[in-house]
């Protein structure tokens, strides 16, 4: 997959030239843009992660309908500050090894927030079937 930080920007509604103003600011610190975004490329952990958070923010209420874009786009773009990062301080760094960690991770929270879904929607279908179609089948309670 290619990472295509101009794509980020406009999703974000953020100046094209700004993708200038980073590269320039990378270069400054040492770190090639495009070393960044083949880096970013292929982090398929660190992406999934980005999902999953995104996911589990619209199902909290705090990312609304039409806003996960924006959302994905933010964390992406403070993801590549990070690999940015990480090559200014450690350019040997390991990020495939970084990246089955974040694989890992990152099915295991999905695994979670599915169990999550599971249980909540489960709940719900039992008080629809209870309270909503009147049934007091499913209770043994005089309640």
């Amino acid at each position: 997959m290619k990472f295509n930080l101009e794509t980020i920007l406009k999703t974000l509604g953020w100046p094209l030239g700004l993708t200038a103003v980073f590269a320039s600011v990378l270069l400054l610190l040492g770190v090639e843009l495009d070393l960044v975004l083949s880096i970013a490329g292929i982090m398929l952990g660190g992406q999934a992660l980005i999902s999953l958070l995104v996911d589990v923010l619209k199902w909290a209420g705090v990312v609304n309908d039409g806003t996960a874009g924006k959302w994905s786009a933010s964390f992406h773009l403070l993801g590549l500050a990070a690999i940015a990062f990480g090559l200014y301080v450690n350019p040997a760094f390991d990020f495939p090894a970084l990246d089955a960690q974040l694989q890992v991770i990152a099915q295991f929270l999905t695994l979670a927030f599915g169990f999550m879904v599971q249980v909540a929607g489960s709940k719900r279908v039992h008080q629809l079937t209870v309270n909503g179609l009147g049934l007091r089948v499913f209770s043994r309670s005089n309640a």
